[in-house]
């Protein structure tokens, strides 16, 4: 009788462990990209990390660029769902870390991608 008491709480503690486990795997990691003006202007990204509101991104110039950055939260039907921005200054071979960090309004939770782009002249 005792072998079927310590049983059960291992049991259960599998089971827990494994739903732990399973919802945790289905948390998909959501992708950052660059638009197409920021890679005209010679801009590319070497890494990128999504917590929560906030999206980091760093970047490398390989000439001198100005302007104000937009990032953009994507669904999965592809609409702008939300946007943050920055302004940023970088010198001919420069990088910097850039955070973006979404209102709390925003349904983050919706958003598959992000998009760092330029905002239109």
């Amino acid at each position: 009788m005792e072998y079927s008491l310590i049983k059960k709480p291992v049991g259960y503690f599998l089971i827990v462990l494994l739903l732990f486990l399973l919802c945790s795997c289905m948390e998909s990691e959501k992708s950052v990209s660059l638009g197409s003006s920021v890679s005209e202007k010679m801009v590319t990204m070497t890494s990128s990390l999504v917590e929560g509101p906030k999206v980091d991104v760093y970047l490398i110039s390989v000439d001198p660029v100005e302007g104000e950055l937009l990032a953009k939260a994507m669904n999965s039907s592809g609409q702008e769902i939300g946007r943050a921005k920055q302004i940023i200054s970088l010198m001919k071979d420069d990088a910097k870390l850039v955070s973006f960090t979404f209102d709390s309004k925003v349904d983050l939770t919706l958003a598959i991608k992000f998009l760092i782009d330029f905002r239109k002249e």
